[in-house]
């Protein structure tokens, strides 16, 4: 006993593991500061406003720290918009959990926020990107894709909480209503009075009740 083979690991390496693990996790901080001011930047003024000089010194970082994570604008370009999209898509959802009307209030509040903060000026700013970037529009699909299907999943109920059903395949009212909820906001971003906007709101989500409800009768 005692003379068989050490299983000890040596200090020196676990010395060594500890760090890395560290300096991992240290990365990894340092990428979502980077990725949260290029969002930022996007949002204050626009995709093509952007340079690496400005998140650098946004997060306090050097330029060659972000090319050192992200090698081009490009990829940092790519990272923000998932990132924006993520964040879009789960305030959405959220915004649909609430119980019936609640959840349409809940929504045009999502709405009117998301232009406010201008993140939804920053959401359409990628969008246009993604036309001309096809790795943009693959992280934008990446989100987007899971959105509407959570989207497609809640509306029977939903409309069943409004005293309704859906008034067509629910995967194309799924559509209608995340592009007709993008064109309100394009439109308060843009300018366009509020109430006008929130009476239009209204409009087509009591079109879709009543539409619902003129099917259900059939």
């Amino acid at each position: 006993a005692g003379n068989g083979p050490s299983h000890r690991v040596p200090l020196d390496l676990i010395a060594y593991l500890t760090e890395y693990s560290v300096s991992m996790k240290r990365a990894a901080l340092t990428q979502d500061r980077i990725i949260d001011a290029a969002v930022g930047a996007i949002a204050e003024r626009g995709v093509g406003s952007l340079t690496v000089a400005e998140v650098a010194g946004s997060c306090g970082v050097s330029s060659a720290l972000v090319y050192y994570h992200f090698s081009t604008k490009e990829k940092l370009l790519r990272a923000a918009a998932g990132r924006l999209a993520g964040a879009r898509a789960r305030d959405r959802a959220k915004a649909f959990r609430s119980h019936g009307l609640s959840a349409l209030d809940e929504h045009w509040r999502f709405i009117e926020e998301g232009v406010a903060s201008r993140s939804e000026q920053a959401w359409h700013d990628v969008v246009v990107l993604s036309r001309n970037d096809r790795a943009v529009a693959v992280e934008i699909e990446k989100v987007r894709e899971p959105e509407w299907r959570a989207l497609v999943q809640r509306l029977p109920e939903l409309f069943l909480e409004l005293g309704s059903v859906p008034p067509a395949p629910v995967e194309e009212v799924a559509v209608a209503i995340l592009a007709f909820a993008d064109g309100v906001a394009l439109g308060l971003a843009a300018g366009t009075p509020r109430e006008a906007l929130r009476s239009a709101y209204d409009a087509f989500w009591l079109a879709l009740i009543a539409a619902g409800q003129s099917a259900a009768r059939r």
